[in-house]
């Protein structure tokens, strides 16, 4: 086991206990359309005396000590009573089809009973087939490939959606895409970066994009920054993206009036220009979280 900070798990526990850790919402939007598609929940630590505290300060003990296993739990029941949320936003087209997406970590999906309980968890919120989706890092699945695709086929089996994500490290075994039952791929910020311009790069991803389609996954870009980039990825026909093009990760309340808004940019060639939404305005403040817990 990798060493880790004593302390800073203990801290850890006791922040977990006092609510100090928080979900933040990044919005993902359809490249062509321009809406608002989905969110990905990414964990917060609200430290009383350092402030907000971000993933690199925390995971990675969570990690190596286990207690990522507990905390990726609270994650799962924090995010589902969001979405549930998400259902009686004002705007009807808020509620349609959105998805939410959490990231999965190494240790919890070898985790006994990982499956079982976020199976569970997600038919007792009643929460639509298809509208929560797992991330998993390729460096997750390890090398027992079979155990771990196991893993995620239970969940594929009970409606939840499956990612592999920062896909650019996955390219050297871009076979093994038939053996995980995968719904999407998540494109590495990496080459995000260079398309449009670094001829190598450009490449990759419209190959990339390329072999996802003809495997029937849909393609995520991650990071996107500049709306030549944006464009890029329009013309080689990538299906989504997120990034600070559109919009940083947001608090709940922001992130409901994005959804809300449901215009999350406008795509190349568009007549209107992009109206930016509020994040002044609050959508749904009102609305008391479901209890959801196992």
């Amino acid at each position: 086991m990798t060493a880790y900070d004593v302390d800073l798990v203990a801290a850890m526990r006791a922040a977990l206990d006092a609510g100090e850790f928080v979900l933040h919402y990044q919005p993902e939007v359809d490249l062509a359309s321009g809406e608002v598609v989905a969110m990905e929940a990414l964990i917060r630590w609200q430290h009383p005396d350092r402030g907000l505290l971000w993933p690199a300060e925390f995971l990675p003990a969570a990690e190596a000590s286990g207690f990522i296993v507990e905390l990726g739990r609270w994650v799962v029941q924090e995010a589902l009573r969001e979405a549930l949320l998400w259902q009686r936003l004002p705007a009807a087209r808020a509620a349609a089809g959105k998805q939410l997406w959490l990231n999965i970590s190494a240790t919890e999906l070898a985790a006994p009973g990982f499956a079982d309980y976020a199976v569970a968890l997600v038919r007792a919120s009643g929460l639509p087939v298809g509208r929560l989706g797992f991330e998993v890092r390729e460096t997750a699945l390890g090398s027992d490939l079979a155990a771990m695709g196991g893993v995620l086929a239970a969940l594929k089996q009970a409606g939840i959606l499956i990612a592999l994500d920062d896909f650019g490290t996955w390219y050297s075994a871009l076979s093994h895409l038939d053996e995980l039952p995968l719904d999407t791929v998540k494109l590495d910020q990496r080459f995000v970066r260079g398309v449009g311009l670094d001829v190598e790069d450009d490449a990759i991803v419209a190959s990339v994009i390329r072999l996802a389609h003809a495997h029937g996954l849909q393609v995520v870009a991650e990071g996107v920054e500049s709306w030549s980039e944006g464009a890029r990825l329009c013309e080689l026909e990538c299906d989504r993206a997120h990034g600070y093009l559109f919009a940083g990760p947001q608090l709940p309340e922001r992130a409901r009036v994005l959804l809300a808004r449901g215009v999350g940019w406008i795509a190349p060639g568009h007549p209107e220009r992009l109206a930016v939404p509020d994040a002044r305005l609050a959508v749904a403040d009102d609305l008391e979280p479901p209890h959801l817990v196992l």
